[in-house]
């Protein structure tokens, strides 16, 4: 055991020092490195000329996203005007055969679909699609003829008369008092506390159009997340960053990619990068 822990502490020492080593190369390209921040809420990001790392990742994810955003630096040179197009496939790869690059390149960075932000999106939506369904049998109990996909005029008639009505568009508001009197909050989840006469199917009601917004909302966040990953910067900042991690895999996902990438890396058309995967990748 004691052998054990020691080989790891040692294994540990080596990561640290690469990551060190690999810090100290960036910079020399004049770019400043910050490794005790959130990243603003990312693992990292680049952006003029100063890269961050979040510091809440391990010392093997905080090295692939140096990686990945040192991509980004380089697409830079390659494209100056990168930060606003986001890039373009041909000047990256110079070749007519941008069907196929694109193609290989999806398939790196969906690796089947496993997207952990897009992952967790999807189990959201589908939670909440069965909270709906949920709702919806509940209210079809006591309206058969109830549909979702409209207004449902005989409840929301009874709702429009108090202030729950406000709660058909908002999940949560505050109501000032008149002439002094006390700030009232009402909520979707305390529909029965602050509106007792209503009947359990007008709180299902309320609820239901409540998830219904937020399912729009998770929906809306997955297609903005999809463009992203779609657009030529990340495409071959991922690229970059697989070849790091798993070259291997990288090579059988996308052998026409990848040997373009290594003629073109011989020939210096990506700036800085051939030097820094010569010392630091493992090809």
């Amino acid at each position: 055991m004691k052998l054990n822990t020691e080989s790891s502490k040692r294994s540990k020492m080596e990561r640290d020092k690469e990551f060190l080593e690999m810090i100290r190369f960036v910079s020399q390209m004049g770019i400043s490195v910050k490794t005790n921040t959130r990243a603003r809420g990312h693992q990292g990001f680049f952006m003029n000329g100063r890269i961050d790392i979040s510091s809440t990742l391990d010392v093997q994810r905080k090295k692939e996203v140096l990686v990945h955003e040192f991509a980004h630096f380089v697409h830079t040179l390659v494209e100056p005007d990168v930060m606003r197009t986001h890039g373009t496939l041909q000047r990256l790869f110079l070749t007519e055969n941008i069907g196929t690059i694109e193609k290989e390149l999806f398939e790196i960075t969906y690796c089947g679909g496993k997207i952990p932000a897009l992952e967790k999106i999807d189990a959201l939506k589908n939670k909440v699609s069965e909270n709906i369904k949920g709702l919806d049998r509940k209210i079809k109990g006591k309206y058969p003829d109830f549909k979702r996909s409209s207004a449902f005029s005989p409840i929301e008639r009874i709702i429009k008369k108090t202030d729950a009505k406000y709660l058909l568009k908002y999940d949560r508001v505050k109501i000032k008092g008149a002439w002094g009197m006390q700030e009232r909050v009402f909520s979707v989840h305390d529909v029965e506390k602050n509106f007792p006469s209503f009947d359990s199917v007008i709180s299902d009601y309320i609820l239901l159009k409540s998830q219904q917004r937020y399912l729009r909302r998770l929906s809306s966040r997955a297609a903005r997340l999809n463009k992203y990953f779609k657009r030529p910067s990340e495409l071959f900042a991922r690229f970059v960053e697989g070849l790091y991690a798993n070259p291997e895999n990288v090579k059988i996902i996308a052998p026409y990619t990848y040997a373009r990438y290594f003629e073109l890396l011989g020939a210096r058309h990506y700036p800085y990068l051939k030097e820094f995967s010569d010392r630091f990748f493992r090809i």
